[in-house]
């Protein structure tokens, strides 16, 4: 990825794109090599789909009709992804952590009341939070309790040496694999922040980055979050700092009108583009209501943006395929 100076990125990403509804045919899409996962509600049910950067291709990779598959997260060498699965209805419902490969053979169990789960950067760990109430389940992303690591060769579970983790969701490994990102919600003594853990200690610090869901660069230079429901910012980040990411540091990319959202921000595994879920204002959580969500991406370089689904099927959470 190109080495940006503070100047070239301050032009860079100075520039706010607005919009009220998808702009069209505005990035070269067929040169993306890439494919993504998704999450989509068809015919009653959740499924995880396969697709190409420019909207072709599309295959429902789970194909369930009694049970939600939701979440995918890929591994680092794109043969594998873990995925939330969601069992029975009400109350009764309950979310678990599964992982198989990517030609949906292979389906394993990875944890009982698993969620907001990421891989290491090695590919040989997932990172994941478990279900705060195992009697009462709940949709919201950050009802959470503790941290864990699954170790994909031996099949052992560690919880993290810092036991006092909860309300954490949207789990982010660094490049590095020292630090793992999360925002918690009224837990840890935080109202609502973003923090990174170290991998190895007890230590967490906050980045000093307002909103949620951040997410690192391929290269680990870069950050970027939803900084409200409507808007992206980006922003240079070292973890190595008391305070990770400096005001300075800080630059809008991208935000939509009134009435419309912008989530679910993932890097591109090249650092080009960035892929996200838009809609009408909806619900942004895992398996959650959002009607005429679509998957789209931004072009990192100029801000452009387009759709590549166009059904509005709760299209939420796009993970690239490295």
């Amino acid at each position: 990825m190109k080495k940006w100076t503070a100047c070239a990125l301050l032009a860079l990403f100075s520039v706010i794109f607005s919009a009220s509804a998808e702009q069209y045919n505005v990035i070269d899409l067929k040169s993306i090599k890439y494919r993504l996962l998704y999450e989509s509600y068809q015919n009653g049910s959740w499924d995880i789909f396969m697709i190409n950067a420019d909207g072709s291709g599309r295959k429902n990779i789970t194909d369930t009709k009694k049970i939600h598959e939701l979440y995918p997260k890929v591994s680092p060498d794109g043969k594998r992804f873990a995925f939330s699965i969601d069992t029975g209805e009400g109350r009764e419902r309950r979310r678990d952590l599964y992982m198989m490969n990517l030609d949906g053979s292979g389906k394993k169990l990875v944890a009982e009341h698993g969620r907001e789960h990421c891989w290491s950067p090695d590919g040989r760990y997932i990172a994941f939070t478990k279900s705060e109430s195992t009697r009462r389940f709940s949709f919201e992303s950050w009802s959470t309790k503790g941290l864990f690591i699954y170790d994909t060769t031996t099949g052992e579970t560690k919880e993290h040496v810092n036991k006092t983790l909860e309300h954490m969701y949207n789990l982010c490994w660094s490049p590095d694999g020292k630090y793992i990102t999360a925002t918690v919600l009224g837990g840890m003594g935080y109202r609502h922040t973003s923090i990174g853990i170290d991998v190895n200690s007890k230590k967490y610090v906050q980045l000093n980055v307002v909103g949620c869901r951040p997410e690192f660069s391929p290269d680990g230079s870069l950050i970027g979050w939803g900084k409200s429901d409507s808007e992206f910012d980006l922003a240079k980040i070292y973890m190595d700092r008391t305070v990770p990411v400096a005001e300075k540091d800080k630059f809008p990319f991208l935000s939509v009108t009134k009435g419309y959202e912008v989530y679910h921000l993932d890097w591109s595994p090249d650092g080009k583009y960035i892929a996200f879920a838009f809609g009408p204002d909806g619900e942004q959580n895992v398996g959650g209501t959002a009607h005429g969500w679509d998957i789209c991406i931004a072009e990192i370089a100029t801000g452009k943006w387009q759709k590549i689904t166009f059904d509005g099927n709760q299209n939420k959470e796009p993970d690239w395929i490295p």
